[in-house]
């Protein structure tokens, strides 16, 4: 048994290095030539701290309204 788990890890971890690969990304243009596209306007972290506070506030109405549905002993 430990030796099937064992080799279960080691072809996941073969895997997982597979796909990530050792190289970077490809060059853009013929031979890297041309320079890469600029990156979007907007970055991902503008609003994080808005997004956390409705993901807390969603967890929050989740957890309540599933204890509304549940009858606890008396």
């Amino acid at each position: 048994m430990p030796n099937k788990f064992y080799l279960l890890i080691a072809f996941l971890l073969g895997t997982l290095c597979a796909i990530a690969g050792n190289g970077g990304p490809p060059t853009p243009g013929i031979a890297g030539k041309r320079k890469p596209p600029p990156p979007p306007g907007l970055s991902i972290d503008e609003n994080i701290s808005v997004l956390l506070i409705i993901a807390l506030l969603f967890g929050f109405y989740i957890i309540y309204s599933h204890r509304l549905k549940t009858k606890a002993p008396i």
